[in-house]
């Protein structure tokens, strides 16, 4: 594993002690400093917007103050009444006429040095009687032909029909190719209106009170522009556009945000993007003397160069501190590590073998201390060093006597192990000379049984052939003599035919008895697998048995399907099935009047599965444990060798390759559940 030199650690924990504060209190100092710069553009530009609109409305309110105060005086009535006669005159008073205009131009022609464009008489028919500059002078014929532009109209509709001053949104004017609007009055005399006059002025003034952003931020820039249905205009010149139009309009939906909130009334500070797609920060206002929207917006980025300055200073500051640590680092390790790395080199000379050297004592208080100790420890380990070598020496003898001793034992070992082995053989040898014995000695019981059980037969079928002479030479004699009658002559055949009948009857047992012993006897000794029926195999055993089973009161009940048949050994099944069935007959039923053994076997998959059950008096679970081992018996007094249930235990495991269990009620009975493998394409031809 790979491990980190003390000036690393040190770096990396100062790094961490100083950098992570640092680094923590510069992030919460930029983003204060981000938010309150920020909060202070914002406050700066809601002032100075503040402050434009109050100078558009104070310079539209003293025009408005002009135009009011003009429409109020006894002069402006007088001229009005004498224009408006002179005017209806007709040609007769045509010269009349045009000689008060220019008498009047001349009155008026101080306006047009106050910076107005134009002074306008207006007939309440929206005729205009009198014009300073005589461009806005209109025949009868030009009225009708020519409509005013759209802000003189609006103006003009406001006095006639709401007796009010107002003025309009500056438009483009072809004739003048500059934008201009107009601020009008009524003129009213005792009530009446007589017109309306109307004061024409240029842009230039509105252009100089919204292009003064006086500030330290170029890309300051004030917007301003006014709707008109579907359309707007800009109402004065754009900084970074200058193609463009005052008053010429444009489809609503080009409106940048900022302007869009302003000429819709919306008060604010909004982040957004400019008629240029720049990123802006704008204060939105609304003039409603001019129903203008105007929008003093700085560029963002230029609004946060200060706090991107500051944070490129922070970074290098931070890298500065870095370096500065790493420096501090790298000495401070170095100083600490020198005594460390002469104990390591001292370490490696102990581990080769020289105890005798020592440290000097160098560094601080801890690493004097520990140099102090370890030279102790040296000290110690050259000491305990030359004792563990004597101990070693000593352990060594020691070793080397209880090795000899052990060798010795080694080889008694192994002559007992050797003589346990032959007594182990000669065990299985006497072992297997009793399962013989055990066998040969029910093969005897069975001979003895078939003995008996061929003796009643045969003396009966003797005493009957001894009758059947007795019965001829009687009936010969009386042949002889003549003195055999039809009666006695039919008698004697009767006799005669019943004598042959008990005669044959118990040759055919006899003949029937000696055949299956036989079978029997072949089937024991057959040693190669071949293919039977085991319903028959279990019949033919059954009435081998007779003569042993005769002995007790049991029904014994052969429930195997006829349909099964197997390739195995059969003389392996006499066997088994032999030494169960005598094993229940002997232990099972004693006590009881009347008993049942079943006998019963199915095929489940590629197994076939054996049972004998009866109805005896059971088995304890102590000792279903043991019934298989060798010599176990429960009637060791009585004649039980304890090598039967042990012979069935080895055939079903051993020599037919499956398994025996045994299960066992007091009082109910016992089963045992052998499951025998079988071939398969025998298994397929017993279930076709």
């Amino acid at each position: 594993m790979k491990r980190f030199g003390l000036s690393s650690v040190l770096f990396f924990w100062l790094l961490i002690s100083v950098m992570v504060p640092t680094l923590l209190l510069s992030t919460l100092y930029l983003s204060s400093f981000k938010a309150t710069l920020l909060e202070q553009e914002q406050e700066h530009l809601s002032q100075f917007a503040d402050k434009k609109v109050k100078q558009v409305e104070d310079y539209i309110s003293e025009r408005i103050a002009d135009v009011f105060t003009l429409s109020q005086s006894t002069e402006v009535i007088e001229v009005f009444g004498v224009l408006m006669a002179k005017n209806q005159g007709g040609e007769s008073q045509r010269a009349e006429y045009i000689a008060l205009l220019e008498k009047y131009r001349h009155v008026y022609q101080q306006y047009s040095d106050y910076g107005y464009l134009d002074l306008l008489f207006i007939s309440p028919s929206e005729e205009v009687i009198f014009s300073l500059t005589s461009q806005h002078e209109l025949t009868n014929n030009q009225t009708t032909e020519h409509k005013p532009p759209h802000g003189l109209h609006g103006v003009i509709e406001k006095a006639k029909y709401f007796l009010e001053s107002s003025s309009s949104s500056f438009e483009y004017s072809t004739e003048l190719e500059q934008a201009t609007a107009f601020i009008g009055a009524p003129v009213l005399n005792e009530g009446k209106l007589l017109g309306v006059i109307v004061l024409q002025v240029d842009s230039q003034i509105i252009q100089r009170v919204t292009l003064d952003v006086s500030g330290n931020l170029s890309s300051r820039e004030v917007v301003v522009a006014a709707k008109q249905d579907e359309y707007f205009s800009y109402q004065a010149k754009l900084k970074y556009d200058p193609d463009v139009v005052i008053g010429d309009l444009h489809p609503v939906f080009a409106l940048p945000k900022p302007l869009a909130n302003a000429i819709s009334g919306i008060r604010g500070i909004v982040y957004a993007q400019d008629y240029r797609g720049e990123d802006v920060i704008a204060a939105t206002r609304y003039i409603p003397s001019m129903q203008w929207g105007m929008v003093l917006k700085e560029d963002l980025a230029e609004v946060m160069n200060a706090y991107h300055e500051l944070l490129r200073l922070s970074v290098f500051m931070f890298l500065m501190v870095i370096f500065c640590v790493l420096i501090l680092a790298g000495l401070l390790g170095r100083w600490l590590a020198k005594p460390f790395e002469s104990m390591i080199e001292m370490t490696e000379k102990i581990a080769s073998g020289t105890t005798d050297s020592s440290l000097s004592l160098q560094g601080t208080r801890e690493s004097y201390e520990l140099a102090m100790s370890f030279n102790q420890m040296s000290q110690s380990l050259a000491l305990a060093r030359e004792t563990l070598e004597q101990k070693v020496a000593e352990r060594t003898r020691d070793l080397t006597h209880e090795i000899s001793l052990r060798e010795s034992k080694e080889l008694a070992l192994n002559e007992s192990y050797k003589e346990l082995n032959e007594s182990m053989q000669r065990l299985k040898s006497m072992q297997s000379k009793l399962v013989e014995s055990e066998k040969m000695a029910s093969l005897g019981g069975l001979v003895a049984g078939f003995a008996h059980e061929l003796n009643t037969p045969i003396g009966i079928a003797i005493t009957a052939s001894s009758l059947f002479s007795r019965e001829l030479v009687i009936l010969e004699k009386s042949y002889k003599s003549d003195t055999l009658t039809e009666v006695v002559f039919n008698q004697y055949l009767n006799e005669i035919k019943d004598t042959c009948f008990l005669l044959d009857k118990n040759l055919k047992r006899t003949a029937s008895l000696v055949s299956n012993f036989k079978l029997v006897a072949v089937e024991q000794t057959n040693l190669h697998k071949e293919r039977f029926d085991l319903h028959d195999l279990v019949d033919s055993l059954l009435k081998s048995l007779t003569p042993e089973t005769n002995k007790y009161p049991v029904e014994i009940i052969n429930e195997i399907p006829t349909d099964i048949s197997i390739n195995s050994y059969a003389g392996d099944f006499y066997q088994l099935l032999t030494n169960l069935v005598l094993n229940a007959m002997i232990h099972a039923f004693e006590g009881i009047d009347k008993g049942k053994l079943t006998i019963g076997a199915s095929l489940c998959q590629y197994n076939l599965v054996l049972t004998v059950s009866d109805n005896g008096k059971g088995i304890s679970q102590n000792d279903c444990c043991c019934i298989f081992e060798p010599f176990f018996t429960t009637r060791r007094g009585s004649g039980g060798s304890g090598l039967g249930l042990s012979i069935v235990y080895n055939i079903a495991t051993h020599k037919l390759h499956g398994d025996i269990q045994v299960s066992s009620i007091l009082g109910q009975g016992t089963e045992f559940i052998m499951t025998l493998p079988i071939e398969n394409e025998n298994l397929s031809e017993f279930k076709s």
